[in-house]
């Protein structure tokens, strides 16, 4: 007769379908993940001075799918039995047209119809609404760990920020169209780093990015063909200094970097890597103070502090419990079954 598998067995047969968490390579991943995302601002500025926003939106992307598409050729081909494109065409669109248009394009539009105080605190809920689209679509929670470590981020970057909340104008009717536009721009950010998340069970990130992008840049080049034609004219002109801003985008703040993130999201929680994004203010003031030479206010490296804290515990420290947790699980049940055992 055949031997059983025990409970034990069977656990880490299943644990073998997901990879390793590795908090602490996590927590490093996001940190370089959020300051690549950090530099798409400095370098979309660069740009936006000659060109329209939605064409700095489109190039690169565009960008991006070119420098990605050497890579997934060369994995499709090192791969049998890889997954069918047409099997996940619905999910890519749903990804174009629901998460990577709206937060490039409505960002685009609504800080040029709103002021970039209302922008401050309008992208504070992008990590709370991904939370929420985690929870709705991939069955997460919200631990007391979890909560503690969203009031702490937010408390951070509350003080890096240093908004003037006297200036601060989220309903007041002549804002309100470019507040809607910011705030759906941070709904699109927060679904495609949701749903992703349920694509990449079946493909692989490269896989992701690149048959999204497609449909993007599908979509953005069609609306600066009716919106912004003249920039395609300027692009004969432009500098090379806005062409390497776009590049060092493309190549840094949209394939690298999102490379890393589906990383760190294949081995924890959205909403774990979320709350990272409060990092992004960080970087971004620290960043200007390199390039502008700017003394690095206390209130900053306290607000800085608070939130790499924040991030800490909610990616290593509580990867770290869940470990000992489950050990400690599987080891009562290996006792049970040879306590059982004549």
């Amino acid at each position: 007769m055949s031997e059983q598998p025990s409970d034990m067995t069977i656990a880490s047969t299943a644990a073998l379908g997901k990879p390793r968490s590795r908090p602490v390579l996590c927590l490093i991943a996001l940190l370089l993940v959020n300051l690549m995302w950090a530099f798409q601002f400095t370098g979309a500025k660069i740009a936006t001075a000659r060109l329209g926003p939605i064409t700095v939106a489109f190039l690169p992307m565009a960008l991006a799918t070119l420098v990605l598409a050497p890579l997934l050729l060369l994995q499709r081909r090192g791969r049998s039995g890889t997954t069918p494109v047409r099997s996940g065409l619905r999910d890519f669109v749903l990804l174009g047209v629901l998460g990577s248009v709206p937060a490039q394009v409505c960002l685009a539009w609504g800080v040029k119809y709103s002021l970039a105080s209302n922008a401050s605190v309008l992208t504070l809920t992008i990590p709370v609404v991904t939370a929420l689209m985690a929870a709705a679509l991939l069955g997460e929670r919200m631990t007391p760990l979890r909560w503690v470590s969203f009031i702490l981020a937010i408390a951070g970057v509350l003080l890096v920020s240093d908004i003037d909340w006297k200036s601060v104008e989220l309903f007041r009717a002549k804002y309100l169209a470019g507040n809607v536009l910011i705030f759906l721009s941070g709904v699109g950010s927060a679904f495609y780093n949701t749903y992703s998340k349920k694509v990449l069970e079946r493909f692989s990130p490269v896989e992701v990015l690149v048959y999204s992008f497609l449909v993007v840049d599908a979509v953005l080049f069609t609306l600066v063909l009716v919106f912004e034609r003249d920039s395609l004219a300027a692009l004969a002109v432009l500098e090379f200094g806005a062409w390497l801003s776009l590049l060092l985008i493309a190549v840094f703040s949209l394939a690298v970097s999102m490379i890393l993130f589906f990383w760190v999201i294949q081995r924890i929680d959205v909403t774990q890597a979320s709350l990272s994004i409060y990092i992004l203010p960080v970087f971004g003031v620290l960043l200007s103070s390199l390039t502008l030479h700017e003394r690095l206010r206390p209130q900053l490296v306290a607000g800085g502090a608070m939130v790499l804290l924040s991030t800490f515990l909610v990616t290593t420290w509580e990867e770290r419990r869940k470990a000992r947790r489950a050990q400690s699980t599987e080891g009562h049940i290996y006792a049970e079954k040879r306590s059982e055992t004549p």
